[in-house]
């Protein structure tokens, strides 16, 4: 995905063809500033109802809780709080791309109690696990045709790597319910 490939997005919504999408995390919405650009571009694309093609978006891995509390005063003097989802990443695979591994329940805690309409992505497992594994996940392995996984001998370590993400899904709707903060399980996984 690309500003370009956005923007189409929103013009075709608004010139009436029914799409809905979600930007990628590789876009890099780091900053209120860009945040306030994509937020900004739905608004202005939307409909004459105020229905807008971008339903969410994932945060990129630096934000921190006071970057989202910016960008969810944007969304809310928007008007989108509802219909836009900030998805913001909790855990992260154990290699590749950006500083790793991390976990970041804690703070999704303590932001998602002021910060309405968030996804908890889970990309990678707990780091205690990870760091034991013969083989951690591995985010450029996401990219691996069903070919290359075979031939490598990779399916059984990726499929522990995946066990590995969902049990951190479930330690972190765990920790969102005793908190007192309300958890929607997503119907739709990607």
């Amino acid at each position: 995905m690309n500003p370009g490939t956005i923007l189409l997005g929103y013009m075709m919504h608004r010139l009436g063809v029914d799409i809905e999408f979600k930007i990628s995390v590789f876009v890099g919405n780091d900053n209120p500033y860009f945040i306030m650009w994509t937020l900004m571009t739905a608004k202005l694309f939307s409909r004459e109802d105020g229905t807008t093609s971008l339903v969410g978006f994932n945060l990129s891995n630096s934000v921190n809780n006071e970057t989202i509390r910016q960008a969810n005063v944007i969304r809310k003097q928007l008007g989108l709080k509802k219909q836009v989802r900030f998805e913001h990443h909790i855990t992260e695979t154990y290699q590749s791309i950006v500083n790793q591994p991390y976990n970041r329940r804690y703070e999704l805690i303590e932001i998602a109690k002021e910060v309405p309409n968030m996804a908890a992505k889970h990309e990678g497992g707990e780091i205690a696990v990870e760091k034991k594994r013969e083989h951690p996940s591995n985010i450029l392995e996401y990219f691996s045709s069903k070919q290359e996984i075979l031939d490598n001998g990779l399916m059984e370590s990726l499929q522990a790597n995946y066990l590995d993400k969902q049990n951190s899904v479930n330690l972190t709707a765990e920790a969102l319910i005793k908190s007192g903060t309300g958890v929607i399980a997503a119907k739709n996984l990607h």
